[in-house]
């Protein structure tokens, strides 16, 4: 069974180390970021961090408590 692109994100990111744009757009889809905002919407954080020119690293950083 093959898992949709925010369980695979999270599944990524879950060491909380820092992934490149390069990487996520690999192992995640050329969207990641649409990707990354519904999970932001869910109530995940994640930081960026630009490493040299227009390139970018990611990484989880917590998730929020579900607003009931």
């Amino acid at each position: 069974m093959k898992n949709n692109l925010q369980d695979r994100m999270l599944q990524l990111m879950s060491d909380t180390c820092w992934h490149s744009t390069e990487e996520l757009v690999e192992k995640i889809s050329h969207r990641f970021s649409a990707t990354m905002h519904t999970l932001k919407k869910r109530g995940y954080q994640f930081d960026k961090r630009r490493i040299q020119g227009q390139q970018h690293e990611y990484r989880l950083l917590i998730k929020l408590k579900a607003i009931a």
